[in-house]
Formats: structure tokens, C-alpha cells, sequence
């Protein structure tokens, strides 16, 4: 069991010193060896608490706890560890700093958008835009196609002549849903 008790006189020389308990006529030896931090030494007045154990005959203080001392851990907060319970393989732990696998994943996942999804909503705004001007003559070709002021799917050669015209033209009506994908209810090709 436990008691407590003051630190009543210590020799640092020597590194022993004797505790005072309240309601015992003998003082109890202590050794700095038996302290915890002995980086800070004992001091006269301290509160401990600590075991009562038999050394080669004599009583001594053991697992001596330091009442009056308080431990200041630098940057305490960002320390903190909780303690796993149960099984190994299930613990987790509160992991401080750099997560590398956490940031490539982030890049991948943004990656994947950015190559997907940023070019389908630039192209819908771009058709619909497109579909509202009114139609006529650009002059904008590929080479193959020109905007030559067509409009309807029944004036177009080819789904992809129709394609390249809701892309690119202006005022065609052949997306009626704006999917990008013109003269769906067309069955010539």
C-alpha cells in the first residue's frame, strides 16, 4: 500500500536522503536511484508517495512517486498518444506530420476530375452557347468541316460532320438534350 510523506533531509552529496511520515516516530531512508527524473533533484518539504520496502535487512522507500512536481513535456499537445486497447492489428494511432500516401492519393483524385469532368462541363457550357447564337457563316473549318451556316441534322453528311458542328458552330439545332451527342433520334447512320 501506498503512503505519503515529506522529504525531511537529503545529502546530494551521497545521493540518500530521509522521509517524514505523519503519525511514525522513524523516518524512512530513501536513494536518488530510486527516484523518478533524477535529472531534478529532491528538495527538503517535497510531497512523495511511495512503497515501504525490505533492503538487506533495512526499510526503504520504493516507487516513489513526486507529488509536488509536475512534469512539463515541451509541445505537449502535438505529443499526445492515446492509449491503444485491444488488438494490435485494429490499433490506430494519432500520426503527426507529413501523410505522404494521404497527398498522392489527394493528387489522383484531383487528377481524375480534372482530366474527366473539367473538359464534359467545358464542352455542355460550350454547345449551349454555341446553340444560342443565331446561325450563320463563320468561316471556321478543320479542314474536313466548315461552319457554312447548316443547322439541322437533315443537312448534315455524317454523325461526325454533326459532331464537329454542334463544337463549333454556331446556332445548330441538332442536341436537343445537350449531351453532346447530336441527331439521336436520326436512324440514317
Amino acid at each position: 500500500m501506498f503512503l505519503e510523506g515529506k522529504i525531511k533531509t537529503y545529502n546530494e552529496e551521497r545521493g540518500f536522503g530521509f522521509i517524514e511520515i505523519a503519525g511514525e516516530s522513524k523516518d524512512l531512508f530513501f536513494h536518488i536511484k530510486d527516484f523518478p527524473n533524477k535529472n531534478m533533484p529532491p528538495k527538503v518539504g517535497e510531497s512523495l508517495k511511495f512503497l515501504i520496502v525490505e533492503d538487506q535487512g533495512k526499510f526503504k522507500a520504493d516507487n516513489i512517486v513526486r507529488l509536488d512536481v509536475k512534469i512539463n513535456q515541451p509541445n505537449q499537445k502535438f505529443n499526445e498518444r492515446k492509449v491503444p486497447t485491444g488488438n494490435r492489428s485494429k490499433r490506430k494511432t494519432d500520426r503527426q506530420g507529413f501523410d505522404f500516401l494521404g497527398l498522392i492519393f489527394t493528387v489522383v483524385i484531383v487528377g481524375v476530375f480534372i482530366i474527366i469532368f473539367v473538359p464534359m462541363i467545358y464542352g455542355k457550357f460550350q454547345r449551349a452557347h454555341l446553340a444560342n447564337q443565331p446561325a450563320t457563316a463563320t468561316g471556321i473549318t478543320n479542314g474536313i468541316y466548315t461552319c457554312d451556316g447548316r443547322t439541322t441534322c437533315t443537312s448534315m453528311t455524317s454523325r461526325d460532320e454533326a459532331r464537329w458542328f454542334i463544337r463549333n458552330c454556331p446556332g445548330t439545332k441538332m442536341d436537343g438534350n445537350n449531351d453532346g451527342e447530336p441527331c439521336e433520334n436520326d436512324s440514317r447512320w
